[in-house]
């Protein structure tokens, strides 16, 4: 009897180990939560930094309104020209940049007709140009970057010797004068970029430059004619450099 207890005590030991380790085998942690990494956002490259530009410009020039005193002039007209400019700016970011720019312009003729005399007025005008430009670029493709810009600053206009005809006789001469004026102006064009640094620019601007006199004193010229309102629709390309 003491023996059969032994051995049934012994079978449910046996039993319950067997159990026990049955089911260890089957045991496994569970899988451990997928934490979602967001995806990074890209920051964007700008092309932060000062750039420096040359530029060749022909303006076709508007007819300027010309005046003396109480006489009215007609047929008068403002020779087209060319004019060369340079200038520094800064990029802001992707799509803002300014610049400064000086452009001389060189000389060009005006002329006109007295309506009562008769008599030929003629005399030269050049003008130099400075403008604070702001420019806004438009996203670049295929290394075309299309922009529109505005500038403002001023221009000093200088006369060259007035000269005053009847017929083929000269009869009035006076020497000419510098005035400074308000300068303006609206453009659009495009860049494309070469290489490294480099990138040619090419656009259109209109530049009001104001007015311009000469001497009111000479010989036969008691009054100083006034050019009023000169204008021009240049087209112009060059060269920029950007220091990356």
């Amino acid at each position: 009897m003491g023996i059969l207890r032994h051995s049934t005590a012994l079978a449910g030991a046996l039993i319950i180990s067997s159990l026990a380790s049955a089911e260890a085998a089957d045991f496994s942690f569970p899988p451990q939560p997928v934490v979602s990494v967001p995806t990074a956002v890209p920051v964007p490259e700008y092309n932060n930094g000062w750039y420096v530009r040359g530029d060749i410009a022909y303006g076709l020039q508007e007819d300027p309104d010309l005046r003396q005193g109480g006489a009215n002039f007609n047929n008068e007209k403002l020779d087209d020209t060319w004019g060369f400019g340079a200038g520094f700016g800064y990029i802001f970011d992707e799509h803002f940049r300014a610049d400064v720019t000086v452009d001389y312009r060189i000389n060009a003729d005006v002329q006109g007709v007295n309506t009562a005399t008769g008599d030929l007025y003629e005399t030269k005008v050049q003008n130099t140009v400075v403008l604070a430009n702001f420019y806004y670029d438009v996203k670049s493709r295929d290394g075309f970057t299309p922009y529109i810009g505005a500038g403002l600053g001023f221009s000093h206009n200088e006369t060259d010797t007035l000269r005053v005809f009847a017929g083929p006789t000269q009869i009035g001469i006076v020497d000419g004068e510098g005035e400074t004026a308000l300068a303006a102006a609206a453009m659009a064009g495009f860049s494309y970029h070469l290489d490294g640094g480099w990138l040619f620019d090419a656009g259109y601007r209109y530049l009001y430059m104001g007015d311009a006199k000469t001497g009111s004193t000479g010989a036969g010229v008691t009054n100083q004619l006034g050019i009023d309102d000169i204008t021009a629709h240049e087209f112009r390309f060059g060269l920029r450099y950007e220091f990356r």
